[in-house]
């Protein structure tokens, strides 16, 4: 009986053995045939058999095949189908075609990549071509009309400024305002790491300031919750995802060089009165009020002139990629040197990054991203302070000398002397940033990948400011370093398998977590012996001496499942779960989740596949639910104060109320959308979205008793609806002549829908975001609340603004203040056009916003009718001097003469706009005179201009209609305390590729 046990048992082992080696393993990779890049989810078959399997993010397969299989069948929606023999080997790598008939983008989502055909998710990209050539300061340029639904506002001119990004629409009004940026799967963190003294434009730093453009492959923009979910209690506003440049396997070295030299001016400045018209406006005002004319000075200064130069770039860049059969990567170096067009504004950059990917063997894969920076700008003051060279220039008296008789600068009082601070003392910040990621996937089984991920994200800011006697007696100084290190872990598991011949299942799971601490030091001090002395630690008198630190950490599990029938049917959830030090102990842990489906109608068997009318037909609908975190480190917390004191004795008495309760900001979103091809030469991609933000973070005021003014908790609702646009059209394609389209429009409306308990004379709750704008229970959340202003009356001379009923009169009060417009636009876009005749191309972009306010308040000083502190617009000097004139500004006796620059809409202006963004010539060197040189690969010659013609409000009279210097706030937007233009410039450039 043993014996036949063992018999038995020794014919079984035999048995499996024999099956096992009939079986063998193939793997491969999978890349575009036009571009080398990878593509994922190619369903690779064994032809005539069932096995099969789908590529990885990284376009990589494993698959066991039978002994005796001989071909391998690639098919991929928007490429055409190949078949390859298998051979004695145990690697297939293939490059796949694009099928000009269908739609063949693959699109970078969170934690991978899909096919944009297969995709259920809502996600606009911008591919390195579309912002080839173009001088970038910061890689949010890049969006700026590019992608529906996304609204990029230039905070302003100043270099370095932090642009305002709203995807479809804001999410919240005092939590954090700003997508998510993901560089190669590295969050980056997005504080401000500066002292007011130097904030620009009062909006703190970029967060990609330190990234290269050069180095970008993709900009892929997470819009609805089916893309953003996958980031939990971070994607309410949305999700840009950067993936930075690779090699190519089996690819010869190439060496691309990049330079280009260009000049910038200010689109536009105010208007200002000289010396000579200042001093007669200013006479002819004192004498027609009866009032004594002092001997005003016979000097005259242009500040103006004086502080804008002609800003200069210059900018270098240079890169290798390649690889062979089993590594492939990426080498990157810039060098950027910009002096903006006005004193004190200069930036220069200097970056590295190292892209690596290596197969080990046929299962294990590492790769390395790593990009170093440092960038140093020499800043200007505030815009929002005389420390600014143009505020200091428009308010400064145009007969103020900036020097005594001996050549030396003087104190010029409260406006002050921006070319002596400029000269004589200084005001940088220099900063430092590390980011990267290593990783390591494994082929576990077929279709089965575990990958480990390890990231950084390392920045150190410091500043230094010094001021010299003549400004600040015994002169001033600070320095000031933040340094904010965070590091992060992600592991997934990626499954990718086909049953039978129809069914296609893809599935990620994954943990991750990730920590970072941020810490301050200020040391500030005035009473310097000596100019000459720099240093802050020579100050006799010591101000301000402290250090700070903050912790967070955040811990999530996430997965994705998705599922294809037959590539007509599609399927996919999301759920995550992020547990966060930032909130209460009743509300650590959420749950955000997603439900995606996809019809593909042009792959049933009713299509007409032959048709010359549409050639791709899909319909998605989507519906989730994501988060907001960004609320500080510690708020839940009760804290106490020091500095109190009770019976003569120092004591510590309670700031804040402990809130255990407080959690996350929760949107909601609903999106519906339309993709199809037409004609084999239009691409148009329609979304409708309904986002509802619940849960709103904002202070709700405390009885008196309690001994607390207000208290942070989740109250509030909003509510963001519209629809996208996105149209490509390939309008001529011939041998020596072609013309593309591309047009993307964005409607939304902003909707608050409920606040904390607090009125207005209407009765609505609401929520002050500044003077002129608040947050309105019914109306838009950036709602311009104001005075109206009428004009000037003809008959008599005097301004009139309009009561809250309407009527005119010329004493208007506060509580006649109603809405008056909005600073969000109605809708945001953009229009390409791209021409190429032989060796010769041309690019024009257009970005555009309509329906908006913006509030210039500068005005109400360079409009001040009645002081004599400040210079004065030339507008002034059209007032009303006789019955019937059409004045712009009262006579110059009227009553209403003090309050005529009162805060009201005589200040807000219209901010639609529509922009030349830019245009580029360019001429590409044949390639028979490349074949010549036996050197070069390719060569570019160009000029591109931008910001060359703006379309706006005739009776606009603010420098430019696109600011919104307060930066990504959220209750403040398109306001602007002479902020910086845009910059005007037209720059050379050369390209070679070796």
């Amino acid at each position: 009986m043993k014996r036949k046990l063992l018999a038995f048992l020794l014919f079984g082992l035999f048995a499996v053995s024999s099956a096992i080696a009939q079986n063998k393993t193939i793997t491969g990779r999978v890349v575009g045939a036009d571009d080398g890049l990878p593509l994922p989810g190619v369903s690779v078959r064994v032809k005539g058999g069932t096995a099969g399997t789908t590529t990885g993010a990284e376009g990589n397969y494993s698959l066991s095949v039978p002994a005796n299989a001989s071909v391998l069948a690639f098919t991929y929606i928007g490429y055409l189908a190949q078949e390859v023999t298998i051979g004695s080997g145990n690697r297939v790598d293939v490059r796949l075609v694009t099928d000009a008939k269908l739609l063949s983008e693959v699109v970078v989502v969170g934690y991978g990549a899909q096919s944009r055909a297969l995709s259920t998710q809502s996600t606009a990209t911008v591919s390195a071509e579309s912002f080839k050539n173009v001088p970038i300061i910061s890689p949010q340029q890049i969006l700026q009309g590019q992608a529906a639904g996304v609204n990029m506002v230039n905070s302003s001119g100043l270099l370095g400024a932090s642009s305002q990004i709203t995807i479809r629409g804001g999410s919240s009004l005092t939590a954090g305002g700003q997508p998510l940026y993901v560089i190669d799967g590295v969050p980056l963190n997005t504080g401000n790491y500066t002292q007011t003294q130097g904030a620009p434009a009062g909006a703190g730093l970029n967060p990609l300031l330190n990234i290269n453009a050069n180095d970008i492959e993709s900009m892929t923009v997470l819009k609805d919750a089916s893309a953003a979910a996958i980031y939990g209690s971070r994607g309410s506003n949305g999700v840009i995802l950067i993936k930075t440049k690779s090699g190519a396997n089996n690819s010869e070295t190439k060496i691309n060089v990049d330079y280009f030299n260009g000049t910038s001016q200010p689109t536009d400045i105010l208007k200002y009165m000289t010396a000579d018209q200042w001093r007669t406006f200013r006479r002819d005002y004192l004498v027609a009020n009866n009032t004594a004319v002092p001997a005003y000075p016979t000097t005259s200064f242009d500040w103006a002139d004086a502080v804008v130069r002609t800003g200069k770039m210059n900018n270098v860049n240079a890169s290798a990629s390649g690889g062979n059969d089993k590594t492939r990567f990426y080498l990157g170096g810039t060098f950027s040197d910009e002096s903006g067009y006005t004193v004190g504004n200069d930036l220069d950059r200097l970056s590295g990054r190292f892209n690596f990917n290596h197969n080990i063997s046929q299962k294990v894969r590492v790769g390395l991203n790593y990009n170093l920076a440092r960038v140093n700008s020499d800043r200007i003051g505030a815009e929002n302070s005389t420390y600014a060279p143009l505020t200091a220039a428009y308010l400064q008296l145009p007969y103020v000398m900036p020097y005594d008789a001996n050549g030396n600068f003087v104190n010029t009082g409260f406006v002050q002397n921006v070319l002596g601070l400029e000269a004589t003392g200084f005001n940088t910040l220099n900063s430092t940033r590390n980011t990267g990621n290593a990783f390591a996937e494994v082929d576990i089984a077929s279709g089965l990948t575990f990958k480990t991920d390890w990231g950084i994200d390392n920045a150190l800011f410091d500043e230094k400011y010094r001021e010299v006697d003549i400004f600040t007696p015994g002169g001033y100084g600070y320095i000031s370093r933040r340094q904010d290190n965070k590091w992060l872990t992600s592991n997934t598991l990626n499954y990718n398998k086909i049953i039978g011949q129809n069914h296609s299942i893809s599935g990620l799971m994954g943990y991750s977590f990730e920590t970072s601490r941020l810490t301050n030091g200020l040391f500030e001090g005035q009473g310097f012996a000596s100019d000459a002395l720099p240093n802050i630690g020579s100050a006799s008198t010591p101000l301000t001496a402290s250090e700070t630190g903050s912790e967070w950490a955040l811990e999530s599990q996430f997965a994705r499942l998705g599922y294809a029938y037959n590539d007509k049917y599609l399927l996919e959830g999301t759920v995550r779960r992020d547990g966060s030090s930032r909130f209460g102990e009743n509300k650590r842990y959420g749950i955000f989740y997603a439900a995606s489906a996809g019809w593909i109608v042009s792959n049933e068997n009713f299509f007409n596949k032959d048709n010359k009318i549409a050639q791709f037909l899909k319909f998605t609908a989507s519906y989730g639910i994501s988060g907001n975190d960004q609320i500080g480190y510690f708020d839940y917390l009760g804290t106490f104060g020091a500095g109190a004191a009770y019976s003569d004795a120092s004591a510590s008495t309670p700031a804040r109320v402990a809130n255990p309760n407080l959690g996350w900001e929760e949107t909601e979103q609903l999106d519906i959308g339309l993709t199809t091809r037409l004609f084999n030469a239009i691409d148009l991609q329609l979304n409708y979205y309904n986002k509802n933000t619940q849960g709103l973070l904002a202070s709700v005021p405390y009885p008196f008793t309690t001994g607390f003014a207000s208290a942070t908790q989740n109250i509030g609702e909003m509510r963001n609806r519209g629809f996208e646009v996105t149209l490509g059209t390939q309008n001529v394609k011939s041998e020596n002549f072609s013309w593309t389209t591309n047009f993307n429009i964005g409607f939304n409306k902003n909707t608050v829908l409920s606040l904390p308990e607090n009125k207005d004379p209407e009765g609505r709750n609401f929520i002050s975001g500044s003077t002129a704008q608040r947050a309105v229970v019914g109306e838009s959340r950036n709602s311009f609340y104001l005075i109206r202003y009428k004009g000037i009356n003809p008959a008599t001379g005097d301004a009139e603004w309009l009561k809250k009923d309407g009527t005119a009169t010329t004493t208007p009060v506060a509580a006649d203040r109603v809405i008056a417009g909005k600073a969000d636009p109605d809708f945001v876009g953009g229009f390409t056009n791209s021409f190429r005749y032989k060796e010769f191309d041309l690019t024009a972009f257009f970005n555009f916003a309509y329906g908006n306010k913006v509030l210039i308040d500068g005005l109400r000083f360079t409009e001040n009718f009645a002081t004599g502190s400040y210079n004065k617009s030339t507008d002034l000097l059209n007032y009303w001097k006789a019955a019937g004139d059409q004045a712009f500004a009262p006579r110059l006796n009227s009553p209403t003469r003090a309050t005529y620059s009162q805060l009201s809409t005589n200040q807000l202006q219209d901010g639609s706009y529509a922009r030349l963004k830019t245009v580029t010539l360019g001429y590409n060197l044949p390639s028979s005179v490349l074949g010549k040189t036996k050197v070069l690969r390719s060569a570019r010659i160009y000029v591109l201009g931008q910001n060359l013609w703006t379309i706006q409000n005739k009776d606009f009279r603010g420098p430019d209609p696109e600011v919104s210097a307060n930066g990504p706030n959220n209750l403040i937007m398109g306001e602007s305390f002479f902020a910086l233009p845009q910059a005007k410039s037209v720059t050379f450039g050369i390209n070679l590729g070796l």
